[in-house]
């Protein structure tokens, strides 16, 4: 999968000249938690809640709330950004693959997403990729999952499609698992529309694969 096929395209995005007040307002309007900065429409930093309540508190500490309003309703968002040669981005025609490895490498919930130009097309959030994995899988269409231990090797795949043929049952989704890259073993998860799966984890068993496990969703 492509970053630009999950990612939420045309965010919403302030302005380096925006005051936090307003930049606040319009995460809270909208049920956000961040935002992408952007300076004659490009990406120029990345604003969050955290950043701006951060802000907030150390001023509370000395300031009234008059004036800590007024500060907050002065300051523009470019003095508390991340800025974009700290900020991580991703360029929308990578892999979905990749975006998961940088969120996972620099501990980070979401990716902005660029175009050839710099502009800012894209929001991908550690969300988006949940609901990627479970379109993978194939988690909430009706049928069944089941998982085979096999030995990894040429023509295991297509000797366990036979097998799905011969009873009848489609494969929407696979996906292999192994503990580690040197493992002769490995776990492939096929989601079928067969409900009735006996038959098919019998002949699996026959063919020497064994059956881990079998969840029906109905």
């Amino acid at each position: 999968m492509i970053v630009k096929d999950r990612m939420t395209r045309n965010p919403i995005v302030v302005d380096v000249n925006a005051t936090m007040s307003e930049a606040a307002d319009t995460m809270t309007e909208k049920n956000l938690h961040r935002l992408p900065v952007i300076e004659n429409g490009k990406l120029a930093g990345l604003v969050t809640k955290s950043l701006i309540s951060s802000k907030g508190a150390n001023g509370a500490t000395s300031l009234s709330i008059f004036e800590l309003n007024y500060l907050l309703n002065k300051t523009p968002v470019k003095t508390v950004m991340i800025k974009l040669k700290d900020l991580i981005t991703i360029h929308e025609d990578n892999l979905l693959e990749e975006a998961a490895l940088l969120m996972l490498k620099y501990d980070i919930g979401c990716l902005p997403v660029v175009s050839d130009d710099d502009k800012i097309v894209g929001i991908l959030t550690q969300n988006d990729l949940f609901k990627a994995f479970l379109d993978l899988l194939g988690y909430n269409e009706k049928g069944s999952r089941v998982a085979v231990e096999v030995e990894d090797g040429i023509g295991v795949i297509g000797t366990i499609s036979k097998i799905f043929v011969n009873n009848n049952a489609n494969i929407s989704h696979l996906g292999v698992y192994r503990d580690h890259a040197d493992d002769p073993k490995c776990e492939v998860v096929l989601r079928t529309n067969l409900m009735e799966t006996d038959e098919l984890a019998k002949d699996l068993e026959a063919n020497n694969f064994k059956v881990k496990s079998i969840i029906r969703n109905k």
